[in-house]
């Protein structure tokens, strides 16, 4: 779970950084646990589906991860947020941003018909890029990796997130705040196959 510095925060319990949430959970590790422990099963009935992406479609992919836990499931954030020294968009350039990178991706036809070293660069660019953007309050991360599986599949490629370091996917995230992608790309280049 994702530790955000948002001070007077209307979707934490009065005095907590703990989401509120339909389980009436008020304990941060057991919160996190909850959450690993449904979304391993709610990612399961989600199926693949293929371009064209939006931002609708990571509210939906949003809302069918985390509706059996919190009511803003699906909801893009209505805070400002921040995590360490990093800073996400502004809730109210939310939407403006991720439809920048959407249209980016389809001019680009989704990243289809690229060499994998090519794939693997451009897609650390995007993914840096919508790490940014942050449009849920919680569960960004899982959203994310799960539009970028899709994305993928449809240019004909796969992910093996097993090969990932925790420490190294989180320096790569920060290394691409700085606009620094390659980390990310050399993580891409060794997780991605063609399918």
């Amino acid at each position: 779970m994702d530790k955000y510095d948002a001070k007077n925060d209307r979707y934490c319990y009065s005095k907590t950084t703990v989401l509120k949430n339909k389980l009436d959970i008020q304990d941060m590790n057991k919160l996190e646990t909850a959450e690993r422990e449904i979304t391993a099963l709610t990612v399961r009935k989600i199926g693949f589906r293929h371009p064209p992406y939006d931002l609708e479609y990571m509210k939906s992919l949003h809302k069918k991860l985390f509706s059996n836990l919190y009511d803003w499931a699906g909801e893009l954030r209505s805070v400002d947020i921040s995590k360490g020294g990093t800073r996400f968009c502004n809730c109210g350039r939310v939407i403006p941003e991720a439809q920048k990178l959407f249209k980016a991706l389809q001019k680009e036809n989704w990243l289809s018909n690229l060499k994998k070293e090519e794939f693997c660069e451009r897609l650390a660019e995007y993914y840096c890029e919508f790490n940014m953007i942050h449009p849920f309050r919680e569960g960004n991360g899982r959203v994310q990796r799960l539009l970028f599986e899709h994305l993928a599949i449809s240019a004909g490629y796969d992910f093996d997130w097993e090969f990932v370091q925790r420490n190294e996917w989180i320096q790569a995230n920060i290394d691409g705040v700085n606009v620094n992608y390659e980390p990310m790309s050399k993580i891409f280049k060794r997780i991605v196959s063609k399918l």
